[in-house]
């Protein structure tokens, strides 16, 4: 049987007979090109969904936000989501600034969260927000999951557990981008540790998706980084520290 959630009101299926469980509403807060050309569509593709309120930055941005989404309700803060009764979820498209703050509040209201990646913007912020999804095993706590491989992740776990590959002793990621790699490339959110913490980015992403690969934790893992470029153009053209 599907899960029932609280709160929220009996829906009807596309034959119009009334179902069992209850139409989960739910929250954005953060609506960004990601949350709208990802998001936005996969939660809409899911029956008995409803995407009920959104709100960004500021409100206009929001506005423009829930046309392009297609939601008819914005709220003025994010609070103002979490505190509704009326929502039973609540999907986070913000920096990973924002990530624990949101998350703790939307789980102490008893709320599902499903917030994007990365998941804060520090250690101690993550282990609080961790602290407080095994507090609340009755709520859904998901961190979107890497991306990078989904559709090759069942060829590459049958070549390694067939023995196609040999036996596996090491595996090694070397990875940069454009915005890293390209003196010229503005400042991005990505290379300021104040927006987007201070973890080193990739290691994470890569993490999990050589753990998809694996089914099992590695003995131990570790990253190096380097900053090459040290000051970037902000929007305004004015030269600024990059930080990650």
């Amino acid at each position: 049987m599907p899960p029932r959630f609280n709160g929220g009101s009996t829906w009807r299926d596309s034959r119009g007979y009334q179902r069992g469980m209850k139409r989960l509403r739910v929250g954005i807060v953060g609506a960004g090109n990601n949350t709208l050309a990802r998001h936005v569509p996969g939660l809409r593709a899911l029956e008995g969904v409803e995407i009920a309120v959104l709100c960004n930055r500021t409100r206009e941005s929001s506005q423009r936000a829930a046309v392009a989404a297609g939601v008819s309700q914005v709220a003025a803060d994010w609070q103002a989501i979490v505190r509704d009764p009326g929502i039973d979820a609540v999907v986070i498209g913000t920096w990973p600034d924002n990530h624990a703050e949101i998350t703790l509040a939307a789980l102490a209201a008893g709320k599902h969260v499903l917030t994007e990646a990365r998941m804060a913007a520090s250690l101690d912020e993550a282990e609080k927000m961790l602290a407080a999804s095994r507090a609340r095993p009755d709520l859904v706590a998901q961190i979107v999951p890497a991306p990078l491989s989904l559709d090759f992740d069942a060829t590459i776990r049958r070549l390694l557990d067939d023995g196609t590959l040999g036996r596996l002793r090491e595996i090694a990621v070397t990875q940069t981008a454009a915005t890293y790699a390209e003196e010229q490339t503005p400042m991005a959110p990505r290379l300021d540790a104040q927006r987007s913490g201070i973890n080193t980015l990739s290691l994470g992403i890569y993490y999990e998706t050589v753990r998809r690969w694996l089914g099992v934790d590695p003995i131990s893992v570790a990253a190096d980084a380097a900053i090459f470029t040290p000051e970037r153009a902000d929007a305004s053209g004015r030269k600024v520290p990059v930080t990650v």
